[in-house]
């Protein structure tokens, strides 16, 4: 039986809205309502920092490549998409304002380059090549995006939405995208989806409908390796860098939950037993 205990005291005084590792693992960041991000050290189960971006509801955040340094991007309930370098401080380095809410956010691998999700359903591409200005804007769902995840080499991007639809796009050399797969397997608002960080055929997603849903994509077919049933609202899933360790955020009347599970086998993901 499993042993280890993943259970840090998140520090924040509302709803948690977002939870993700850095590229190593070693850190784990998380905003929420408050409109702060907490950022912990894994090893030493504790805050070690804290940054105050606004006082409106952060919904989504991300960590950068360690080639740039630790870059944190957040994006928030009215519009506002942030860009924070540590150096002996947190620092803001950039912002771009939406029209809409902006309720996620991911950094390509290895590139500045921030894909965001909105909430009337576009994608807006970020490049800090271009000084943080659009590089490209595409209506990808009808409706509210809630989550958006690159692969482990940028060409595919995965899209999820209130519509109950996964959409996985591909990306040429312009980063023009292209829609690729659809899958409708949740039956309820999809609020997150994380392709495996070391394969770029696994993608895991998670929402309303309380499922954790393990998909493998083989050439043009979508199979379905695992349904795990947690009976709450998944709003965030977050892999550390080997993908041997996924924790999900999210809530059951109105709290907010926290737990991490173990890959086992064929990429099937067991609850880690804290007893």
């Amino acid at each position: 039986m499993l042993t280890e205990s993943m259970q840090i005291n998140s520090g924040h005084q509302s709803m948690i809205h977002d939870i993700k590792y850095d590229y190593y693992g070693d850190k784990l960041a998380s905003c929420g309502s408050d409109g702060y991000i907490n950022v912990y050290d894994v090893s030493k189960k504790q805050q070690v920092g804290q940054i105050k971006i606004r006082d409106s509801p952060l919904f989504s955040l991300c960590w950068s490549h360690p080639r740039f340094g630790n870059v944190l991007a957040t994006s928030s309930y009215d519009g506002e998409i942030s860009i924070y370098k540590e150096q002996k401080e947190w620092i803001k380095v950039a912002s771009f304002q939406n029209e809409v809410s902006v309720n996620c956010v991911q950094f390509m691998p290895r590139e500045l380059l921030l894909a965001c999700g909105t909430s009337d359903g576009f994608v807006i591409l970020l490049d800090n090549n271009k000084n943080w200005d659009v590089d490209h804007k595409w209506q990808a769902h009808e409706s509210t995006i809630h989550g958006l995840c690159w692969n482990q080499d940028g060409s595919l991007l995965a899209t999820c939405s209130a519509d109950k639809l996964i959409k996985v796009w591909e990306f040429t050399n312009n980063n023009k995208p292209q829609l690729k797969y659809t899958i409708q397997s949740h039956l309820d608002v999809v609020k997150d989806v994380q392709f495996h960080p070391l394969e770029n055929n696994i993608l895991v997603s998670g929402g309303d409908d309380g499922r954790l849903r393990t998909h493998r994509i083989d050439d043009d077919n979508i199979v379905e390796i695992q349904v795990i049933d947690f009976h709450i609202s998944i709003w965030r899933i977050a892999f550390n860098m080997l993908g041997n360790l996924l924790t999900i955020n999210g809530e059951n009347n109105g709290q907010s939950q926290i737990q991490t599970l173990k890959q086992e086998n064929n990429f099937q993901y067991s609850k880690i037993d804290c007893d």
